[in-house]
């Protein structure tokens, strides 16, 4: 099968001096802490991106020994501090509630910049956050959030209406059904109209854009079948399938994506991106999509709310399909029945799972605007400015 090659390799660096991430949450006196993470940070962050994408594919080997916690823990550290956020600072970042990290879109539209981009999404901040500040001291539970700003201003109550979208053609419905998963997320949702709860259920992929073109759903549910984990479901499913060149480029790199039913073929393999221009079909995009799908928190998550959803939820790896299930259940209950905030219902729904079991596990939010107060440009150009200053070009 085709390889899921490393992101930004043989690419160019970025503006040395350019701000690429910002980290930032309020301390216990709710003072702003911000730290920037410049262009000449590249580099480490294509390393980082393989090394703990791999740690955490692992994780089943190690999650439960206390000594290797404590071990990625202070790699953790060590790494953040490569980034150019020191110990000082992750002191202050172990009293905060809630960390967000925002990636910065690039003005060009180069290759490079989609490849840093991707490398940065596969980071796994959830975790490097979570488990740096907790070998410093917190013992709080911790909120963390990525950005990546599409001028929403939306202020989403829970939804009146829900579109849930489950795909399994062709081979896989042999393997896969999603009666119970359905059954969760009808109780969970609190929506009493029938019609206000909507199922796709396996259909053609214009019959599937018409019904997300048909009216402004508030969320969407979508589950099924990610193009990594149907080549370990199904022998040789690459051989032969239509529009293989869509999802496998020149290098044999495997693009994340989704198996949806064609209108000509039971098996069709839709890139992440094509899957998010899908999914914002209406004139007015969801407040949320939530991905029960591998491989979907880093570029698929990523794109639908840079295309204009306010919040995408998904995963970076593989998850236990039973554990995802009861997120994505604690998760809506908390939003419609207990009308959290989505960031609060997704750390609600966190909290109600099994710590131990979901050590590493690469849960993660986006959201289209930033919910932390962001320092101003000149704060920004004042780091800039330093950076020059102290010599890093």
């Amino acid at each position: 099968m085709a390889r899921r090659t490393p992101p930004g390799r043989n690419t160019a660096i970025p503006q040395a001096d350019r701000p690429l991430i910002a980290i930032r949450a309020h301390d216990d006196n709710k003072e702003l802490i911000e730290e920037f993470v410049p262009g000449k940070a590249a580099p480490v962050i294509v390393r980082m991106a393989m090394h703990w994408g791999y740690i955490l594919r692992v994780r089943t080997r190690w999650s439960g020994a206390p000594d290797m916690r404590d071990y990625f823990g202070t790699k953790a550290i060590d790494d953040l501090a490569e980034l150019g956020i020191g110990r000082d600072a992750m002191q202050r970042f172990a009293s905060a509630e809630h960390i967000e990290v925002e990636l910065y879109r690039d003005g060009s539209a180069t290759s490079d910049a989609a490849q840093f981009l991707d490398a940065a999404s596969e980071i796994p901040w959830e975790y490097l956050l979570s488990s740096a500040t907790r070998n410093i001291g917190r013992f709080e539970s911790l909120l963390v959030t990525r950005c990546f700003s599409n001028g929403s201003a939306v202020t989403p109550s829970k939804p009146r209406n829900v579109l849930f979208v489950e795909s399994s053609p062709g081979r896989i419905e042999q393997k896969y059904e999603f009666e119970d998963e359905e059954e969760r997320i009808n109780a969970a949702v609190n929506i009493r109209g029938k019609k206000e709860l909507e199922f796709s259920r396996t259909e053609p992929f214009s019959k599937l854009k018409a019904r997300v073109h048909s009216r402004a759903w508030e969320a969407i549910h979508v589950t099924g079948i990610d193009t990594h984990q149907v080549a370990w479901l199904i022998e040789d499913f690459y051989t032969a399938v239509a529009r293989k060149a869509d999802v496998i480029d020149k290098t044999d790199h495997l693009h994340d994506g989704m198996i949806l039913r064609g209108d000509y073929d039971s098996e069709l393999p839709v890139r992440y991106d094509e899957l998010a221009d899908l999914l914002l079909e209406s004139k007015r995009p969801p407040f949320i999509i939530t991905l029960n799908l591998y491989y979907s928190g880093a570029r698929t998550a990523r794109e639908l709310v840079k295309r204009g959803a306010y919040a995408a939820i998904g995963f970076l790896d593989e998850i236990d399909d039973e554990f995802a299930e009861r997120f994505f259940q604690a998760f809506y209950w908390a939003w419609c029945h207990r009308s959290r905030p989505i960031p609060a219902a997704f750390l609600e729904a966190w909290s109600t799972m099994d710590g131990e079991r979901m050590h590493g596990t690469a849960i993660v939010i986006w959201l289209g605007r930033s919910i932390i107060k962001r320092s101003d440009a000149r704060e920004k150009r004042r780091f800039t400015s330093a950076r020059r200053r102290s010599g890093d070009r």
